[in-house]
Protein backbone atom coordinates (compact mmCIF):
# COMPACT_ATOMS: atom_id res chain seq x y z
CA UNK A 1 0.00 0.00 0.00
CA UNK A 2 1.29 3.49 -1.09
CA UNK A 3 -0.25 6.37 0.49
CA UNK A 4 -0.01 10.03 -0.54
CA UNK A 5 -0.62 12.45 2.59
CA UNK A 6 -1.16 16.29 1.91
CA UNK A 7 -1.56 18.79 4.71
CA UNK A 8 -1.68 22.73 3.66
CA UNK A 9 -3.63 23.58 6.71
CA UNK A 10 -1.52 25.64 7.78
CA UNK A 11 1.27 27.77 7.94
CA UNK A 12 3.13 25.03 6.98
CA UNK A 13 3.13 22.73 3.69
CA UNK A 14 3.50 18.96 4.80
CA UNK A 15 4.08 16.56 1.36
CA UNK A 16 4.64 12.59 2.28
CA UNK A 17 5.15 9.44 0.82
CA UNK A 18 4.57 6.19 3.04
CA UNK A 19 4.79 2.53 1.77
CA UNK A 20 4.34 -0.47 3.97
CA UNK A 21 4.99 1.51 7.34
CA UNK A 22 8.30 3.48 6.21
CA UNK A 23 8.34 6.93 4.96
CA UNK A 24 10.19 6.87 1.56
CA UNK A 25 9.92 10.70 1.09
CA UNK A 26 8.79 13.51 2.94
CA UNK A 27 9.29 17.55 2.69
CA UNK A 28 8.09 20.25 5.38
CA UNK A 29 8.33 24.05 4.92
CA UNK A 30 6.69 27.01 6.15
CA UNK A 31 5.59 28.86 3.68
CA UNK A 32 3.26 31.22 4.39
CA UNK A 33 0.39 32.62 1.88
CA UNK A 34 2.47 30.89 -1.01
CA UNK A 35 0.69 26.99 -0.19
CA UNK A 36 -0.48 27.42 -4.20
CA UNK A 37 2.31 27.98 -5.15
CA UNK A 38 4.33 24.78 -3.74
CA UNK A 39 2.09 22.16 -2.92
CA UNK A 40 1.66 20.82 -6.40
CA UNK A 41 5.84 21.37 -6.57
CA UNK A 42 6.46 19.15 -3.65
CA UNK A 43 4.69 16.61 -4.39
CA UNK A 44 6.49 16.10 -7.43
CA UNK A 45 9.32 15.89 -5.76
CA UNK A 46 8.70 13.39 -3.28
CA UNK A 47 7.07 10.94 -6.15
CA UNK A 48 10.53 11.41 -7.50
CA UNK A 49 12.60 10.68 -5.16
CA UNK A 50 10.33 8.07 -4.12
CA UNK A 51 10.79 6.87 -7.76
CA UNK A 52 6.98 6.20 -8.14
CA UNK A 53 4.73 7.55 -10.75
CA UNK A 54 1.31 9.50 -9.99
CA UNK A 55 -0.72 6.11 -10.43
CA UNK A 56 1.42 4.09 -8.41
CA UNK A 57 -0.32 5.68 -5.25
CA UNK A 58 -3.16 3.38 -3.93
CA UNK A 59 -4.57 5.87 -1.61
CA UNK A 60 -4.67 10.03 -1.39
CA UNK A 61 -4.88 11.56 2.27
CA UNK A 62 -5.75 14.98 2.39
CA UNK A 63 -6.20 17.06 5.73
CA UNK A 64 -9.27 18.71 5.13
CA UNK A 65 -9.56 21.64 8.51
CA UNK A 66 -10.11 22.69 10.47
CA UNK A 67 -7.68 25.52 9.67
CA UNK A 68 -6.86 28.13 7.09
CA UNK A 69 -9.77 28.41 4.77
CA UNK A 70 -7.18 29.39 2.09
CA UNK A 71 -4.78 26.52 2.76
CA UNK A 72 -7.38 23.72 3.24
CA UNK A 73 -9.18 24.61 0.29
CA UNK A 74 -5.95 24.38 -1.76
CA UNK A 75 -5.15 20.76 -0.84
CA UNK A 76 -8.97 19.78 -0.92
CA UNK A 77 -8.51 20.78 -4.25
CA UNK A 78 -5.46 19.65 -5.61
CA UNK A 79 -6.84 15.51 -3.71
CA UNK A 80 -9.79 15.84 -5.33
CA UNK A 81 -8.38 16.43 -8.61
CA UNK A 82 -5.86 14.31 -8.24
CA UNK A 83 -8.23 11.51 -7.01
CA UNK A 84 -10.83 12.41 -10.05
CA UNK A 85 -7.87 12.23 -12.97
CA UNK A 86 -6.19 9.28 -11.20
CA UNK A 87 -9.29 6.99 -10.21
CA UNK A 88 -7.81 6.59 -6.59
CA UNK A 89 -9.31 6.33 -2.89
CA UNK A 90 -9.01 9.83 -1.22
CA UNK A 91 -9.44 9.87 2.89
CA UNK A 92 -9.97 13.22 4.34
CA UNK A 93 -7.78 13.93 7.09
CA UNK A 94 -8.84 15.66 10.59
CA UNK A 95 -6.29 18.37 11.74
CA UNK A 96 -7.32 17.89 15.13
CA UNK A 97 -7.06 13.84 15.64
CA UNK A 98 -4.14 13.99 13.35
CA UNK A 99 -2.09 16.04 16.26
CA UNK A 100 -3.15 14.04 19.03
CA UNK A 101 -2.28 10.43 16.69
CA UNK A 102 1.07 12.11 16.84
CA UNK A 103 1.58 11.66 20.49
CA UNK A 104 1.25 9.28 23.45
CA UNK A 105 -1.14 10.60 25.77
CA UNK A 106 -4.07 9.56 28.11
CA UNK A 107 -6.81 12.95 27.34
CA UNK A 108 -4.93 15.03 24.39
CA UNK A 109 -6.28 18.28 23.68
CA UNK A 110 -5.61 19.35 20.08
CA UNK A 111 -5.94 23.22 19.50
CA UNK A 112 -5.61 25.86 16.67
CA UNK A 113 -5.61 29.22 17.01
CA UNK A 114 -8.74 30.54 15.22
CA UNK A 115 -7.71 34.47 16.00
CA UNK A 116 -9.44 36.74 18.27
CA UNK A 117 -9.05 35.06 21.31
CA UNK A 118 -11.18 31.82 19.68
CA UNK A 119 -9.48 28.38 19.12
CA UNK A 120 -10.49 25.38 17.02
CA UNK A 121 -10.35 22.36 19.55
CA UNK A 122 -10.90 19.05 19.62
CA UNK A 123 -10.67 16.36 23.06
CA UNK A 124 -9.31 12.42 22.82
CA UNK A 125 -9.15 9.62 25.25
CA UNK A 126 -5.93 7.32 25.00
CA UNK A 127 -7.78 5.53 22.03
CA UNK A 128 -8.31 9.06 19.73
CA UNK A 129 -11.87 8.77 20.63
CA UNK A 130 -13.53 12.28 20.63
CA UNK A 131 -14.54 13.32 23.97
CA UNK A 132 -15.23 16.65 23.30
CA UNK A 133 -16.52 17.09 19.91
CA UNK A 134 -14.21 18.79 17.30
CA UNK A 135 -15.46 22.65 17.52
CA UNK A 136 -14.78 26.32 17.61
CA UNK A 137 -15.11 28.24 20.45
CA UNK A 138 -13.41 30.65 22.66
CA UNK A 139 -10.45 30.79 24.92
CA UNK A 140 -12.89 30.68 28.46
CA UNK A 141 -14.47 27.24 26.91
CA UNK A 142 -10.81 25.89 26.06
CA UNK A 143 -10.13 27.16 29.47
CA UNK A 144 -12.51 25.53 31.41
CA UNK A 145 -11.68 22.21 29.28
CA UNK A 146 -7.88 21.89 30.50
CA UNK A 147 -8.97 22.77 34.10
CA UNK A 148 -11.85 19.82 34.32
CA UNK A 149 -9.36 17.25 32.21
CA UNK A 150 -5.60 18.01 32.36
CA UNK A 151 -4.84 17.17 29.38
CA UNK A 152 -1.67 17.13 26.93
CA UNK A 153 -1.97 20.26 25.01
CA UNK A 154 -0.90 19.82 21.72
CA UNK A 155 -0.94 22.47 18.36
CA UNK A 156 0.37 22.82 14.52
CA UNK A 157 2.22 26.16 15.65
CA UNK A 158 3.73 27.45 19.01
CA UNK A 159 1.06 29.57 20.92
CA UNK A 160 0.01 30.88 24.90
CA UNK A 161 -3.24 30.45 26.54
CA UNK A 162 -3.09 33.12 28.93
CA UNK A 163 0.44 31.73 31.15
CA UNK A 164 -0.01 28.07 29.17
CA UNK A 165 2.56 27.95 26.40
CA UNK A 166 1.87 25.13 23.85
CA UNK A 167 4.78 23.78 21.68
CA UNK A 168 4.43 22.94 17.51
CA UNK A 169 3.95 18.90 17.69
CA UNK A 170 5.56 17.17 14.99
CA UNK A 171 3.59 15.09 12.64
CA UNK A 172 3.89 10.79 13.44
CA UNK A 173 3.34 10.12 9.11
CA UNK A 174 3.44 6.89 10.09
CA UNK A 175 0.72 6.63 12.72
CA UNK A 176 -1.84 8.98 11.18
CA UNK A 177 -1.84 7.03 8.16
CA UNK A 178 -1.92 3.46 10.04
CA UNK A 179 -5.10 5.31 11.10
CA UNK A 180 -6.71 6.48 8.62
CA UNK A 181 -6.05 3.37 6.45
CA UNK A 182 -8.92 1.84 8.35
CA UNK A 183 -11.42 4.73 8.30
CA UNK A 184 -13.27 4.95 4.62
CA UNK A 185 -12.63 6.77 1.16
CA UNK A 186 -15.19 9.18 0.12
CA UNK A 187 -15.80 9.92 -3.52
CA UNK A 188 -13.59 12.49 -4.89
CA UNK A 189 -16.63 14.44 -5.84
CA UNK A 190 -18.05 14.47 -2.10
CA UNK A 191 -14.73 15.51 -0.85
CA UNK A 192 -15.09 19.05 0.63
CA UNK A 193 -13.15 21.32 3.51
CA UNK A 194 -13.96 20.66 6.92
CA UNK A 195 -14.01 24.52 8.49
CA UNK A 196 -16.02 24.69 11.55
CA UNK A 197 -17.00 27.50 11.03
CA UNK A 198 -17.86 30.22 8.01
CA UNK A 199 -15.43 32.52 7.06
CA UNK A 200 -15.70 35.95 8.14
CA UNK A 201 -16.59 37.51 4.49
CA UNK A 202 -19.64 34.96 4.30
CA UNK A 203 -20.65 35.14 7.82
CA UNK A 204 -20.50 39.38 7.17
CA UNK A 205 -22.74 38.23 4.42
CA UNK A 206 -25.41 36.19 6.14
CA UNK A 207 -26.06 38.59 8.88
Amino acid sequence: MICLFIDTSSIDVSIAIIKANKIISSITKSIPNEHSIYTTQFIDDVLKESNLEPNDIDKIMVVNGPGSFTGVRIGVTIAKTMAYLLNKEVIPISSLKMLSLSINHDYCLSILNANHNNYYFGLYDKDNNEIIKEQFNTKEKVLEIIKKYKPIIVSNNNITIDNIEISKQELDYINIVNYYLNKESVNSHLLVPNYLKLPEALEKKSD
